[in-house]
C-alpha cells in the first residue's frame, strides 16, 4: 500500500505507508527541535499535501543545522531525514545546491537515494 505526497496534486513521492509514517514521524520531530514547520500536511486518506514554500524552509533549516556541526551522533541521526527530504524537495521544482566542497558527497549520496524512491 503506497501514501501519496503530492503538490497541488501532482504526486512526488509514493513510499510505502510504513516508510510514509516514518518519514513524517521523523520530519514533525526534527521540525519541532528547530521551531520550523513542515510544510506537511498529512490526511487520513494515505496523503500528505506539501506546501512547498514552507517545506523549503524545513529542508534549509535541517541542512543549516546538520552543516553546522561535525558531530558524527547528529550527522547520523539527521543525515536519512536530510537525503530524503533533499530529494523530494527537488521533485516539488525547488533545488538547493551546496554552498562548498565539504558538502557535495552528501549531493553524490542524494543521487544515489534518489534512485530507489
Amino acid at each position: 500500500m503506497s501514501y501519496y505526497f503530492e503538490v497541488s496534486g501532482e504526486t512526488v513521492w509514493d513510499p510505502a505507508l510504513r516508510i510514509a509514517k516514518w518519514y513524517i514521524a521523523l520530519a514533525e520531530s526534527t521540525a519541532e527541535l528547530m521551531r520550523l514547520p513542515t510544510g506537511l500536511t498529512p490526511s487520513e486518506q494515505d496523503t500528505c499535501e506539501i506546501d512547498p514554500k514552507l517545506f523549503r524552509g524545513f529542508v534549509e533549516g535541517l541542512y543549516e543545522v546538520y552543516f553546522s556541526t561535525r558531530h558524527p551522533v547528529q550527522h547520523g541521526l539527521i543525515k536519512g531525514l536530510l537525503l530524503s527530504s533533499l530529494v523530494v524537495l527537488e521533485r516539488t521544482g525547488t533545488v538547493i545546491h551546496p554552498k562548498s566542497e565539504k558538502e557535495k558527497p552528501l549531493w553524490e549520496e542524494k543521487q544515489v537515494l534518489a534512485r530507489s524512491m
